[in-house]
């Protein structure tokens, strides 16, 4: 139970976060949250929800409800995020922990190095 459940809660993350981007966006988005976990799947789901980390999490009335089955995007979004937990798909962010959308310039980015760049995310990792 605890697998699906932490494979649940990577999938809505990158659903939420990056459902719109290349798949080596969402694959992106999924290695950071794993990379904050420490590569742990307990971890997966205290990530995803602590507080202020991922934008779709700091919603009044969370969009944790699960997206419909019939959502090329929420099927893609699940079968990325079972091939990560797996360990079938590696870390392509160089150690990212930490990303934004480039339509906003949060304050930390200047604190962290930026990785890459994928889409419409820039990656970071701690210097």
């Amino acid at each position: 139970m605890l697998l699906q459940g932490a494979i649940l809660c990577l999938a809505l993350n990158i659903y939420h976060e990056a459902r719109g981007e290349p798949e080596l966006g969402q694959i992106a988005v999924g290695t950071v949250t794993m990379n904050r976990a420490n590569w742990e799947v307990k971890e997966i789901c205290p990530v995803v929800y602590a507080p202020k980390q991922f934008s779709w999490t700091n919603f009044k009335k969370r969009l944790d409800v699960k997206p419909s089955d019939s959502d090329p995007s929420w099927q893609r979004a699940q079968r990325l995020a079972h091939r990560i937990v797996h360990g079938e798909l590696e870390d392509v962010t160089n150690g990212a922990t930490y990303f934004h959308n480039h339509r906003v310039k949060p304050y930390w980015r200047k604190t962290f190095q930026r990785t890459m760049v994928i889409g419409n995310h820039t990656f970071y990792a701690a210097r």
